[in-house]
């Protein structure tokens, strides 16, 4: 969760275990790792995490002090969120202006809506699809799910408060918050329809916010708070949080971002199976939450917010040819940056403004360990140990009871006494690498622990009880109202066995010295009483007052202090290294040795076999062409061209400012007369795309007007696409619809394809190849039709995206496809035999 800067007894660490596992699936979802195309839905996984938490945190703010302190509260969510996220944004806005300085512009709007959280509804509103991934995808494109994270923190606090002042019954404020949830997952199967773009529904907030809802709706039955079960209650428990991890994996693993049970069910389940997860979690004896508070889980879980944000960057900067060929390398090169680019952007940017907040953190003095030295030998220390353990005696660990009510310890705050040799230990002096504190054994003594250091309460305080009352305000001795100063002490529970050092172990010179007292903006320390619960009732017991807190001691002088300097120059470091990885990652080519030896480039060949391509019928004694492709001329004199996205580069004054390079001039070259274009982004044969018509529409609309001629169909990429992801199928079905109409008149029609930079699955080359295959049987039941093979000539080097062309590949495919009409419908030379043109450039070999 990140540790708690104000009590370490907070931590639940299983919680850790599930932002690993969420963040693991997201990234091997955009890396393209086989098998995970539903990896998408680890965003999901944070949704529920994240109302249960941030719930969970409001309700014991109001349990504790009667209010919801929502200025504290967004403090601490800006304090958080904000350094780590203007962090990336300037990262990629340099690196963007450095590599694809065309773009800047596009990525500085997303920028900006990230920076305000209105990402989401920006892709909304500008119509821009999350899915196709033309071209690649935007290194911005995963700031919706903070977008929305950040609505929810701002207007579920209100909405709680509003719950509490109307409703007041906790029973009937989580019946309305389920209520509220059902509602947006019925919205969200509402919006989404098969063979669409889903945009919409996908990152709504109002469609979204149903597993935010339903994680807040069990923050109210389950707190995240410590807890003591029973063995069968802690069996069921863990049969939940494996059913629900189980259930994670499955769907990840069987759906894709494209398929509409994602949102017919989909979401839907994956919030209940995280929240089976998360009363495991939250419930330390459980062997769910052992295993999710291993090592390699809390580190990666700890850092998942900067996973989260820094991955995404190095993903869209990575050459597509890299990216869509090989997940290896792709894997190797992002997950090495990702994580050393996070560590230290927690470690020197985002942990030190969470503890003592922006300004503070300039000048709050400079921990021994906060030095390289130290983080690197501390890890030795750490891993060393890590693998030692399995050769250690383990020790038999007390079963955590509901403590009786504290007596105050009678022992100064610096003499404590160390713990038996075997009992399990926690010193306080642990850095953020601690491990976990072992569960309390059967009695607790509270002892007031002097901390100089500003306090400010990131998560929530296990300690408090559920409906337990505000504790009455500790009296000092004098009489007098107690005025919180530097040495102001912060009161917890510190259980039978672990042990408070007042000095660290001089091993690694790591011992930390009390700071100086807090600066006048710093966040004042906090006093907070600890709370406890009799065994068969609701009432919480507060402690007796403790003695007054001791004269805060004269600073050591030699300690040494974070200067604001040294605090910027950190900062543009590691600016610096997530803006040299990802220039480096963009360099990268398949002709590097070292990449070359990984990379595996799928074979984008689509073309018509010679099987498929004699089912079109029998070969004539005389067939053609015998002239060369630049003296060939069609005897169509009208030419109508139907087409998607893929045309529209072929006309486009602003591609090509040559009238004579366009389509409409390539087709007259030929002998065409009149040319007509009937282009539209995005069109298939049956879907409708912004309320044009469909292709199917659109012919028979010019038929009805009189439109007479050839007809070049060049479409079918995004029939297949939709087929793939549910649509009205099969393919034949949409060729049928598209040529029925046109029946007795020429059409010619071009095949599809896409190529290894394509990086949605809809579009796979597979598919594609599929559909060529439907398209030559076509010609058995239409004798008007001719197939043009592109597919079979295209070179991969046209490509842009995968799917569209640049310029030159362009300019390619507008003079073949006049040349394929020419030599199908020749005006004097004879055509080929059957109907399918293999090649614009083969000649037939002279005949008797």
């Amino acid at each position: 969760m990140p540790r708690p800067t104000h009590n370490e007894s907070s931590y639940l660490p299983g919680l850790d275990g599930i932002r690993a596992v969420a963040v693991t699936v997201v990234l091997l979802y955009h890396l393209q790792v086989p098998g995970f195309g539903g990896g998408l839905l680890g965003v999901g996984v944070f949704f529920t995490l994240s109302g249960y938490l941030i719930t969970s945190l409001l309700i014991a703010t109001r349990e504790r002090t009667g209010g919801l302190n929502l200025k504290t509260f967004w403090l601490r969510r800006a304090r958080r969120l904000l350094p780590a996220v203007v962090l990336v944004l300037v990262a990629t806005l340099v690196t963007t202006a450095v590599v694809i300085p065309d773009k800047l512009g596009t990525y500085a709007g997303q920028a900006l809506s990230a920076l305000f959280y209105v990402n989401n509804w920006h892709t909304i509103l500008s119509n821009t699809s999350y899915f196709d991934r033309f071209g690649g995808p935007s290194p911005l494109s995963h700031m919706w799910s903070l977008s929305i994270e950040e609505q929810f923190y701002i207007v579920w606090p209100l909405m709680l408060a509003l719950f509490y002042l109307v409703l007041r019954m906790r029973w009937l404020i989580s019946l309305v918050t389920v209520g509220l949830a059902l509602g947006s997952f019925y919205l969200l199967t509402t919006l989404a329809e098969t063979g669409f773009d889903n945009t919409r529904a996908y990152e709504g907030t109002d469609t979204r916010a149903g597993a935010l809802l339903l994680g807040a709706a069990l923050a109210f039955w389950w707190p995240a708070r410590a807890r003591t079960v029973t063995h069968n209650q802690r069996c069921v428990l863990d049969v939940a949080g494996i059913a629900g991890l189980a259930g994670i994996v499955y769907l990840c693993m069987s759906t894709t971002d494209n398929s509409l049970e994602l949102y017919d069910w989909g979401i839907a389940v994956l919030t209940v199976a995280t929240m089976g997860v998360l009363v495991a979690a939250v419930t330390p004896s459980t062997l769910v939450a052992t295993v999710l508070s291993m090592q390699p889980f809390r580190w990666i879980g700890e850092r998942s917010y900067g996973i989260y944000l820094w991955h995404m960057p190095l993903v869209a900067f990575l050459p597509g040819l890299i990216r869509g060929g090989s997940p290896l390398i792709s894997s190797i090169v992002v997950v090495t940056a990702t994580l050393v680019i996070a560590s230290l952007s927690w470690r020197y940017v985002e942990d030190p403004i969470r503890r003592y907040g922006f300004r503070a953190a300039l000048t709050t003095p400079r921990r021994h360990e906060d030095t390289l030295r130290a983080a690197l030998l501390g890890t030795a220390v750490t891993v060393g140990t890590t693998l030692a353990r399995p050769f250690r005696k383990s020790q038999p660990r007390p079963e955590p009871t509901t403590p009786d009510v504290d007596e105050p310890a009678d022992l100064p705050t610096e003499e404590l006494p160390m713990a038996d040799e075997t009992t399990p230990s926690v010193t306080a002096w642990d850095p953020a690498s601690s491990s976990v504190v072992e569960p309390a054994p059967l009695r607790e003594e509270p002892v007031d622990v002097v901390l100089r250091t500003p306090i400010v309460e990131e998560a929530v305080d296990l300690a408090v009880a559920e409906d337990a009352p505000e504790p009455p305000n500790e009296t000092p001795a004098s009489g007098g109202s107690h005025e919180p100063s530097s040495a102001d002490t912060v009161r917890f529970r510190v259980p039978t066995g672990v042990t408070v050092l007042s000095k660290a172990p001089s091993v690694l010179n790591l011992a930390p010295k009390e700071p100086e007292a807090p600066a006048a903006d710093e966040t004042p320390t906090v006093r907070v009483a600890p709370v406890t619960q009799t065994e068969h009732t609701d009432t919480a017991v507060p402690p007796p007052s403790a003695p007054p807190a001791p004269a805060a001691e004269p600073q050591d002088q030699s300690e040494p202090r974070r200067s604001p300097m040294r605090a910027v120059v950190a900062t543009l470091v590691v600016l610096g290294l997530a803006v040299g990885s990802m220039v480096a990652v963009s360099k990268l080519n398949p002709d590097l040795p070292i990449v070359s030896a990984l990379y595996k480039s799928e074979s984008t060949d689509s073309g018509i076999d010679d099987e498929i391509a004699d089912l079109a019928g029998p070969t004539p004694e005389r067939h053609g062409p015998t002239l060369p492709a630049d003296q060939r001329r069609t005897k169509c004199t009208t030419v109508i061209h139907v087409g998607d996205s893929t045309s529209i580069g072929m006309n486009d004054p602003g591609m090509q400012p040559n009238v004579a390079l366009r389509l409409e001039g390539r087709y007259k070259s030929v002998g065409a007369k009149t040319y007509i274009g009937d282009v539209v982004g995005g069109r298939s044969s049956m879907e409708r795309v912004n309320d044009q018509p469909n292709a199917t529409e659109s012919i028979e609309s010019a038929l009805a007007r009189g439109v007479r001629g050839c007809w070049v169909i060049a479409m079918g990429i995004n029939d297949t696409a939709n087929v793939e992801v549910g649509g009205v199928g099969p393919v034949d079905m949409r060729i049928d619809n598209l040529l029925k109409p046109l029946a007795g008149q020429p059409v010619l029609w071009p095949t599809v394809v896409t190529n290894s930079l394509n990086e949605n699955p809809a579009y796979n080359n597979g598919a594609m190849r599929n559909f060529n295959r439907a398209l030559v049987r076509a010609c058995k039941r239409y004798p008007n039709l001719r197939v043009y093979d592109w597919a079979g000539e295209v070179h991969q080097d046209w490509f842009l995206d995968g799917v569209h062309y640049t310029q030159a590949g362009y300019v390619e495919r507008a003079r073949r496809f006049a040349v394929a009409l020419a030599t199908m419908y020749p005006a004097t030379d004879l055509p080929p035999a059957g109907c399918v043109l293999k090649s614009t450039t083969d000649v037939a070999a002279p005949q008797a």
